[in-house]
């Protein structure tokens, strides 16, 4: 390991003190290891010069999610620590960065590769694309009032339903959006697309599960009004004369880098299942 990229949520260091424990911690490790730190992922590719062995994230999921968006093409190794609220997408707590370290230093981890889709649509004649870890959501922007979808798969009609939107997620999605709307708790490594209705009109509608490779087309969003897009619980944005929205597996993966000791039903128990306080880590 001769490179590490570093990102650190801002607003969970705001007088820097996690970023000097961190330059401390490889200084106490004597060797050559190029530590970099960065502020900003936007336009990852074009800072880097050299693309790092691992990249360290500090924060919440939040956090992690927006790296795994911003570092998908290059496709390097994410270590997630978290300073944030829950933390279930990262590897560790901040209190065994240290312990960590050492451990990924000596090869003692490995890597997990996290399906990822890519949203694209048509507005004013513009294509735009996004990329997403967890979910991509539809949702009506009038409070109470209900819009129809049409859901077709790899060009095939599937179904017509009436909700207050439509939540389409991965694996890694499946635990979050995903499961308060109903949806099921999909294992993270598998490549499968969930369809969840958002307060169906009707009790019989349940979330579908799709191949990974299907191409799932969500229409008639021009006839409904105030139609919002969110991206990975990001800030929604109205989209307005577009006909579709198009939902795919992205060609890139999210690689997740786990020491060898991460147990992912442990944490899928106490930070999801059970929701136990002493495992959210730090505010």
């Amino acid at each position: 390991m001769k490179i590490v990229g570093v990102n650190i949520n801002k607003d969970k260091d705001c007088d820097g003190k996690i970023r000097n424990y961190i330059k401390n911690i490889f200084e106490e490790q004597n060797r050559r290891i190029n530590v970099q730190f960065y502020d900003s992922l936007i336009d990852f590719e074009k800072v880097f010069k050299d693309i790092p062995d691992i990249f360290i994230v500090l924060g919440g999921d939040g956090t992690i999610l927006n790296a795994a968006r911003k570092l998908a093409s290059s496709e390097v190794p994410i270590f997630g620590i978290n300073i944030g609220h829950l933390g279930f997408l990262t590897s560790i707590e901040i209190s065994e960065l240290k312990k960590s370290l050492g451990k990924i230093i000596n090869g003692e981890y490995y890597i997990e590769d996290r399906m990822m889709l890519k949203c694209s649509y048509i507005q004013n004649k513009t294509l735009k694309v996004f990329y997403s870890l967890n979910e991509i959501v539809l949702s009506t922007g009038i409070l109470g009032r209900i819009f129809k979808y049409r859901v077709k798969v790899d060009k095939s009609f599937y179904m017509d339903f009436k909700a207050d939107g439509v939540i389409v997620s991965t694996p890694t999605g499946s635990t979050a959006y995903n499961l308060s709307a109903g949806g099921p708790i999909i294992y993270p490594d598998l490549e499968l697309i969930s369809v969840t209705p958002l307060c169906p009109q009707g009790i019989n509608m349940r979330t579908s599960v799709f191949d990974g490779k299907s191409n799932i087309v969500v229409c008639n969003i021009r006839n409904n009004e105030s139609v919002m897009i969110s991206v990975d619980g990001q800030k929604p944005m109205e989209i307005y004369d577009v006909d579709y929205i198009e939902v795919n597996k992205l060609e890139y993966k999210c690689k997740l880098l786990r020491i060898k000791d991460y147990d992912y039903f442990d944490i899928l128990r106490k930070k999801i299942i059970l929701r136990t306080t002493e495992c959210e880590g730090d505010d």
